[in-house]
């Protein structure tokens, strides 16, 4: 089953950059990325056709290899992320995917 999920990754996925440590070492992967999506009266939301969603909270759904931990940023075309929780998905003990809540990450001078 990792393998069929795997490949809608391949498939369907987003070119993301996965950055890790303090090298910065980086390290491309095919994964989801898209806003939480959130009731309208919570603040701050920009409505889209997805209806309300977070500027600040991001799911990511990507391969169970790269096994996101807190600390980790994402980059995409987006803008730069930072992992706040992350966890391995599984399913009869098989790795299918890694699944984690990111915030947008401030640049500098913000």
């Amino acid at each position: 089953m990792s393998a069929q999920v795997e490949a809608i990754m391949r498939e369907h996925g987003q070119d993301l950059t996965l950055i890790r440590g303090e090298n910065e070492e980086e390290t491309a992967v095919r994964a989801f990325l898209q806003p939480v999506r959130r009731k309208r009266e919570e603040l701050p939301v920009t409505v889209t056709p997805l209806g309300a969603v977070s500027d600040q909270r991001w799911l990511y759904i990507g391969p169970a290899a790269a096994e996101l931990k807190p600390g980790d940023q994402i980059r995409s075309v987006d803008g730069r992320f930072a992992v706040q929780e992350a966890m391995t998905i599984r399913f009869r003990g098989d790795a299918l995917y890694s699944r984690a809540v990111l915030r947008r990450r401030k640049e500098r001078g913000q």
